[in-house]
């Protein structure tokens, strides 16, 4: 691969941004490309990897931010530390609260179990999975039917499986 000079390099970088600025706005590659007087392949690589480096950048800035969130948190649970320990019950509270939040910055708590439909007392959802041979004739014969009704539903709304207009015919 070739080294790029300061000036070429500085120029990837404008072409880059320019052509960022573009995709922002709703430009199609073909009009980036057109833009920057390049082809639609440059065009689209020069977005993608301006997408990647930013997305880069993002992950860099998340990552001191959480650092920088985890030292506020260290700083005010030492703080109410030597409080909670002589029984403060404030403090205790405060201190359960910081860690919980450390915990959720972190990743530490195991996920939550949502119900579908938002009752906690539902019962999990399950997908049954069967090979063919497992189901009986009268099951078989049920599906088909149900896929038939579906296809001539779709068919009398106009739309195919994929949920798109069928052209007029």
């Amino acid at each position: 691969m070739k080294c790029k000079t300061g000036a070429e390099a500085v120029t990837t970088a404008q072409s880059e941004e320019r052509a960022l600025d573009l995709r922002r706005t709703g430009a199609s590659y073909r009009e980036i490309a057109t833009a920057l007087n390049m082809s639609l392949g440059n065009a689209h690589k020069l977005v993608k990897r301006g997408l990647t480096r930013n997305l880069a950048k993002c992950s860099e800035l998340a990552d001191e931010i959480r650092t920088l969130e985890l030292d506020r948190l260290d700083a005010m649970q030492t703080y109410l530390w030597g409080k909670a320990k002589r029984g403060n019950a404030t403090a205790v509270d405060r201190i359960l609260k910081i860690m919980e939040r450390r915990a959720r910055l972190l990743g530490l708590d195991k996920p939550e179990r949502v119900a579908l439909g938002g009752d906690p007392e539902a019962p999990p959802v399950r997908h049954e999975t069967r090979t063919a041979a497992e189901y009986t004739d009268d099951e078989l014969a049920a599906i088909i039917a149900d896929s038939h009704q579906q296809d001539d539903y779709e068919s009398r709304i106009g739309r195919g499986g994929t949920g798109e207009k069928k052209p007029a015919v």
